[in-house]
C-alpha cells in the first residue's frame, strides 16, 4: 500500500489517516514535504527575529553602539536564529524522531511523518508569538498560552519562569498529539508511551529554560570572540 503523506488530514482526519500510515508499505510526498517545513521554519525564525522577537540582548547595548555597530549586531542575531531555526529542524524531525524510535516498532520515517505536524505546530506558536509582542509588548515566556504568567507572579527566579514559559497549550496538545499517534502505530504499552513523551518534553523545556536563561551571556561571548 503506498500513502500520500498530507499533514492537514493528519490533524483533520487523524485515526483515518494514521490508519492508512501504519499499514503503508511506500510512502510518498515525504521530501515535498520535508523542503516545504524547511522553507516555512527559516522564515518563521528570520521574520520574528527582524521584527525584534528575542532581541533584548542586541537591544539593551543600544545606548552605547552607533548605528553600524547596532545594524551590525542585528544582522548577526538575524542570522544567529537562521542557524538556530535550522538546528531546530533538524532536532524536531530527525533526533526527536530518533528518540521515539528507540522505544517504538515503528519504522523511523513514520515516526518522521509525526514529528512533521509537530514542527508544523512549534511553528504555528510561534507566529502567535509576533502579535503578542508586537502589539502588547509580551514576550514569548509570558504568553498567555503559557504558564510563564502564573509562574511570574509567585517568583522572580527566571529558569523557573522560562520552564513554565516553555509549557504552553501548544505544548500540551504536541504531547496529546504524539501519544495518539504513536498508540495508534506502536504496539508498545501505553505506559510506556506516556513515560516516554514527558520525560522527552521535560528535558526539551528544560533545555529551553537553560538556554534562554544563558542566552544573554552567549551573545556577549560571540560579540567579543
Amino acid at each position: 500500500m503506498t500513502y500520500t503523506v498530507n499533514l492537514i488530514k493528519l490533524f483533520t482526519r487523524r485515526d483515518d489517516h494514521l490508519f492508512k500510515l501504519n499499514e503503508a508499505e511506500r510512502l510518498k510526498n515525504v521530501w515535498n514535504l520535508l523542503f516545504l517545513l524547511l522553507f516555512l521554519t527559516i522564515f518563521t525564525y528570520v521574520w520574528t527575529s527582524w521584527l525584534g522577537l528575542g532581541s533584548e540582548a542586541v537591544s539593551q547595548g543600544m545606548a552605547g553602539w552607533n548605528r553600524l555597530e547596532y545594524e551590525t549586531s542585528k544582522a548577526w542575531f538575524v542570522m544567529g536564529r537562521t542557524l538556530f531555526s535550522l538546528c531546530l529542524f533538524v532536532f524536531i524531525l530527525f533526533i526527536s524522531s530518533f528518540y521515539f524510535w528507540l522505544f517504538n516498532d515503528v519504522s523511523y520515517k513514520k515516526l518522521m511523518i509525526v514529528q512533521m505536524n509537530v514542527l508544523l505546530i512549534l511553528l504555528i506558536e510561534r507566529m502567535t508569538w509576533i502579535p503578542l509582542m508586537v502589539y502588547a509588548g509580551i514576550d514569548w515566556y509570558v504568553s498567555p498560552f503559557s504558564f510563564g504568567v502564573i509562574t511570574s507572579l509567585l517568583t522572580d527566579q527566571y529558569w523557573i519562569i522560562y520552564f513554565f514559559g516553555a509549557i504552553s497549550l501548544f505544548q500540551l496538545y504536541i504531547i496529546y498529539y504524539q501519544i495518539k499517534c504513536l498508540s495508534w502505530l506502536s504496539s508498545t504499552k501505553k505506559v510506556w508511551i506516556w513515560t516516554g513523551v514527558l520525560i522527552w518534553h521535560i528535558l526539551l523545556w528544560a533545555g529551553t529554560a537553560a538556554v534562554s536563561y544563558y542566552d544573554l551571556f552567549l551573545i556577549q561571548i560571540i560579540e567579543k570572540a
